[in-house]
């Protein structure tokens, strides 16, 4: 439809504005029925079409003005405030400010520079409520809209987004800098086979320090905990100043115009409405019915004592009158209702004639206050709903990439510690061994070769999984089809007495169980004196319990007995087992260091 049916305040405005043109023009002229019923149908339609209404009923008032129709009568009153009002409501800024300059260049009744700076101060001030509104209802509506994308937002797919986005940057980093090491180790233990070169047997040792050193940064920063955002305290301190400048402003306005009157000495009262009313202007926000109460009271005296009003008088209750209508309580309005009224009879003793412009310049403010109050308030309701949704949101993402980066850590650890740490202990082998025995530190360097390129594989394996976006998912956290037995073989040749026990493993634990005894022999070769290794994986009544078993011996300085003593590794087995439903523990006892962990050998389900 080119137009929707009127609400019900465009209706009364309507009818408030064309019943105003007829009541003041039929008694001068018969056109004034065809004027009321123009005037009416117009402002009807402005909220709908402000630019074309608008022209149109400036249009009728340049023609009321020439005519003189409008001259000694206030048929022009309402039909000017509420049309500039709508311009600047529901209009463009500036083709709205171009049409709203019309009304003021015609209601100019004497040309002199004190009646056109008039005319054009009212119908600014006119304009910039219906402004402020009209930014009151757009910020409303990005609010609700907002609050309405957040509602139909997947925090599930918004989740898996920002995860993904995680991944990528923290795992192409963290895999691109371990694969460069490891290759690197790789290409120097080759070499070192040909002649047994020291320099390059160095090379890999050092090469396996610097890559563990960098592991353990990558692995601490994946590990930190992101550090919430401190919650910002709302503040109204702009608003505050702004109505204390203000308040100053017409203090000093209403004190100058008392100082420079020149008819008669000011009497007591007018100095006291002079310092009452700007206290009234601000406090009318916190206090809107006292401040509207105290200037009633302020009024009557004055309407009794015959004391005349200035204009920094006038622009206090203008600013009230905001105040009031933006309160939106019953009270606050009958209050405001008794002030408006006093304050009309207070501008008719000045020139009996004003009564009707100044209840118009405060009905409009409180009108205006009041459109603005009902914006704000669904603005901040849909603010509100909308922090606690983004909050909502924002707390899943981060839980999600808390788990992404805990499960990144996990597979950087256990594919590239394990592997590096028999790396840089076989090089030392060969380091020690390739005078006296040139054949074992061969066997030494060729058993770096292979769990370099094991290495690599998995970490080529982790990369495409990086690429294709599946990296986090169920498929990564399995481990490498390689059996117990083959690790257990590859070990034994670091010199460790290895034993193992094995009961059949079902297939959703196997992962979880290579990694477990993978990560404890590691820490064997890595910081233990132990030369014998028990690992013992049986079936008791549902559960499968996993035990692996050192004979080493605490440091002076090394924790007491039963104390944990976990690492980056250990905290990663932790949350492996309770992530599979199982219970694990990794300490000190009587027959020396244990990692154990009991698994339900049915599949849990999450």
């Amino acid at each position: 439809m080119w137009l929707r049916r009127p609400s019900v305040a465009d209706a009364v405005l309507a009818a408030l504005c064309g019943l105003t043109v007829a009541a003041n023009l039929l008694p001068a002229t018969m056109w004034g029925l065809p004027a009321a019923a123009v005037v009416g149908g117009l402002i009807v339609v402005m909220p709908q079409r402000p630019l074309t209404a608008g022209a149109l009923l400036a249009a009728v008032y340049v023609t009321l003005s020439v005519t003189g129709l409008t001259l000694g009568n206030a048929a022009w009153l309402t039909p000017l405030f509420v049309g500039v009002y709508s311009l600047g409501r529901y209009a463009p800024p500036w083709r709205g400010g171009l049409v709203a300059l019309v009304f003021a260049i015609a209601s100019v009744e004497i040309w002199t520079p004190q009646s056109i700076a008039f005319s054009v101060v009212l119908t600014g001030c006119l304009f910039a409520y219906g402004r402020v509104v009209q930014l009151r209802a757009q910020r409303a509506r990005r609010a609700r809209a907002s609050e309405t994308e957040l509602q139909a937002a997947d925090a599930a797919a918004v989740a898996a987004r920002i995860v993904a986005d995680e991944r990528a940057r923290l795992g192409g980093q963290s895999l691109t800098l371990l694969r460069g090491a490891v290759e690197g180790m790789r290409s120097d233990a080759a070499s070192a086979r040909i002649e047994l070169d020291e320099r390059l047997i160095e090379s890999v040792c050092e090469r396996g320090r610097l890559a563990v050193t960098e592991l353990r940064w990558l692995l601490g920063i994946l590990r930190s905990e992101s550090v919430p955002d401190r919650p910002k305290k709302a503040r109204d301190l702009r608003g505050r100043v702004v109505n204390i400048v203000v308040a100053a402003a017409l203090l000093v306005l209403c004190i100058w115009e008392l100082w420079n009157q020149v008819w008669e000495p000011p009497a007591p009262l007018a100095w006291a409405l002079a310092l009452v009313l700007p206290a009234c202007v601000v406090v009318r926000r916190r206090f809107t019915t006292l401040a509207c109460s105290a200037a009633a009271a302020g009024v009557a005296a004055a309407l009794l004592t015959g004391i005349l009003p200035t204009v920094g008088n006038l622009f206090c209750m203008v600013l009230l009158a905001w105040s009031a209508g933006s309160a939106r309580r019953p009270v606050v309005w009958g209050i405001f209702g008794a002030l408006a009224a006093g304050t009309a009879v207070w501008g008719a003793r000045h020139d009996p004639a004003n009564w009707e412009f100044t209840l118009a310049l405060l009905a409009l403010p409180a009108f205006a206050g009041f459109e603005w109050s009902a914006h704000d308030r669904v603005a901040r309701a849909a603010s509100a709903h909308a922090d606690e949704l983004r909050a909502e949101l924002d707390a899943r993402v981060e839980s999600a990439r808390r788990e992404e980066r805990l499960r990144i850590a996990r597979e950087l650890h256990d594919v590239t510690s394990h592997a590096v740490g028999v790396m840089v202990m076989q090089a030392s082998a060969a380091s020690a061994l390739r005078e006296r025995d040139s054949a074992a530190a061969r066997s030494a360097l060729k058993t770096v070769d292979e769990a370099a390129a094991q290495t690599l594989e998995e970490l080529d394996m982790m990369l495409q999984l990086l690429d294709s976006g599946a990296i986090g998912g169920p498929g990564l956290a399995s481990a490498t089809a390689e059996p117990l037995q083959a690790l257990v073989d590859r070990m034994r040749r670091t010199g460790l007495d290895i034993s193992l026990e094995q009961a059949p493993i079902p297939a959703h634990l196997r992962g979880v169980v290579y990694r477990i005894v993978q990560e404890s022999l590691t820490n064997v070769v890595r910081h233990s004196n132990a030369r014998h290794v028990r690992i013992s994986v049986a079936r008791d009544e549902g559960q499968l319990c996993v035990r692996v078993v050192d004979d080493g011996t605490r440091t002076p300085d090394g924790p007491a007995l039963g104390d944990e003593t976990p690492g980056f590794g250990l905290t990663g087995l932790g949350e492996r087992v309770n992530g599979a439903g199982g219970a694990f523990r990794a300490g000190w006892d009587a027959q020396g260091f244990t990692v154990e962990a009991s698994l339900s050998i049915e599949p849990v389900k999450m």
